[in-house]
């Protein structure tokens, strides 16, 4: 049979005169206005059967099947209980269940103090709000509050994702749980760890506090890194910062914050900004980053440089603008860099308007009033492409109005001009010059003392020239040769430039420096 409290009340009232109704409905009504007052004491709903007896001096009452305690707006239910009235607290054990406004908690064993409206809830400990589940071993839960925390150990389980933590706490009223110490997010796209995380269940929204990392799963595997930041598992955008980076197979992204909207396939990197490609060697750094990992596109601006990593030097490149396309069935790169392209690298440097670079024959492409210095010789042309083998240059072609020249002192120079050129290179160094078609040449003679002696001017449709230690050793004219020795004083030296000639030596860049310098 129920024991119902309000129930033994009304058959008490209804045996008694008037004037005990009414001092008895006066005893209630005040006992009940002070009770609404403090708005703390606990209410017996309902139990089976009730005894009272004296635990170690105290009053007790021991209550037992389906009993429910009351308090403000929540309920508490059990299989039974020890009720210290004059502590306001109970000792709960069996199927534990607290109704509050926005969570119920669920549990083995409870003891509740009335006072504080603080509870501890042991053995399979389970929090929910409707939606979001938390279960540990122990609990401490506010009622005031509706703040609960833990330190066993603990599993959130939220849709897809679950969370695990050493500590956590979780704000009904905020829909948020705070997770301490191996904190662990499982998603079937990807797994989050974390020192310091705090999740809402209602946006589903994770921020991390502390070194945080997320690897995804899946042939696009892709690894994350930050210290600060927040990941909406719903729609899966998302923020890094301090010290934060996106590794994939091929790329890594750094910046001092990252926007990355993983559905899309596109991130956004702002201020100290790295992309290094791991498969070509190259580096690119500026002040904003754009990828999109599904035109397998990207940009990169505001003081950018491309580091190019040969095996013992480095080239180092400068545009306004950086912009890289992937070619997803040859997996093949190509670069482009767009206004005030300048390079440096300790045997050769350039300028130019735009430049490619194809990772798919190892070229670059100088367009736009191209100029090259190779250790003494400067090269201009319509356009100059350079193939590299491994990490040394093969081979340079210029296309159209090619020339190239080097100084012997203030006012002369050695100059070779043609239609197209190639050159060779060993170990970097160029060494032999192919020149096809309207060949001419101006070179100078030296003696044993170093001194000028002559100057040989030469044309030949095609010609062949081998230098040694960047300086003409030897000049072959293949086809309708002409050519004509003079004493070094015979002529002036006005007199000995190749239409076309145009000395550019103050605008060679002479460090990686000089690149962010345009004259």
């Amino acid at each position: 049979m129920i024991f119902n409290f309000q129930r033994l009340i009304r058959k008490m009232l209804n045996r008694l005169n008037i004037r005990c109704l009414f001092l008895i409905a006066t005893f209630f009504y005040s006992t009940h206005f002070s009770f609404a007052q403090k708005n703390k004491k606990v209410e017996i709903v309902q139990a089976s059967s009730l005894e009272g007896s004296k635990i170690n001096g105290i009053e007790v009452r021991r209550l037992v099947g389906d009993v429910i305690f009351k308090q403000d707006n929540t309920l508490m239910y059990c299989d039974s209980a020890l009720f210290y009235e004059s502590t306001n607290s109970i000792d709960a054990f069996g199927n534990i269940r607290i109704e509050g406004p926005d969570a119920k908690l669920y549990g083995e064993t409870l003891h509740y103090d009335g006072n504080s409206k603080s509870s501890r809830v042991v053995k399979n400990v389970r929090l929910t709000d409707g939606k979001m589940e938390l279960t540990t071993d122990a609990m401490n839960y506010d009622l005031s509050t509706e703040v609960a925390d833990y330190n066993t150990g603990g599993k959130v389980i939220d849709n897809e994702n679950v969370l695990t933590s050493q500590r956590g706490y979780y704000y009904s009223k905020d829909k948020m749980v705070f997770f301490k110490d191996n904190v662990v997010l499982v998603n079937p796209k990807y797994i989050m760890n974390s020192d310091t995380l705090k999740y809402n269940t209602t946006t589903a929204t994770a921020f991390f506090y502390g070194p945080s990392t997320i690897q995804s799963t899946g042939k696009d595997s892709a690894y994350i890194y930050c210290e600060n930041g927040w990941y909406n598992t719903k729609t899966e955008k998302s923020f890094f910062s301090k010290h934060a980076f996106i590794q994939t197979r091929e790329n890594i992204l750094n910046g001092d914050s990252i926007l990355y909207d993983r559905k899309e396939g596109i991130g956004r990197a702002f201020k100290n900004v790295m992309v290094t490609d791991t498969t070509q060697k190259i580096i690119i750094n500026g002040n904003y980053a754009y990828v999109n990992e599904k035109t397998n596109r990207s940009l990169v601006t505001g003081k950018t440089m491309l580091t190019k990593i040969f095996d013992k030097d480095s080239m180092y490149l400068h545009a306004d603008t950086l912009y890289a396309v992937n070619d997803s069935l040859t997996k093949e790169k190509t670069y482009f860099a767009y206004k005030h392209v300048r390079i440096y690298k300790t045997d050769l440097q350039g300028k130019c308007d735009s430049l490619v670079y194809s990772s798919k024959d190892s070229t670059i492409s100088f367009y736009s009033d191209p100029v090259l210095w190779s250790n003494q010789n400067q090269l201009t042309a319509d356009s100059i492409s350079i193939l590299l083998s491994g990490s040394k240059i093969y081979s340079m072609n210029l296309r159209v109005n090619s020339f190239i020249s080097s100084s012997q002192d203030s006012l002369r120079f050695n100059q070779i001009k043609g239609r197209d050129m190639i050159g060779y290179f060993k170990d970097n160094n160029l060494y032999k010059i192919n020149v096809i078609g309207n060949g001419q040449t101006i070179y100078y003679l030296r003696n044993n003392k170093n001194q000028l002696t002559g100057v040989n001017r030469a044309e030949s449709s095609d010609l062949m020239i081998f230098l040694n230690d960047s300086k003409v050793q030897k000049i072959s004219l293949l086809n309708k040769p002409d050519a004509t020795l003079y004493p070094i004083k015979e002529l002036q030296p006005h007199e000995l430039k190749l239409k076309g000639f145009n000395w550019l030596n103050e605008k060679q860049p002479h460090s990686k420096d000089d690149i962010f310098i345009w004259k």
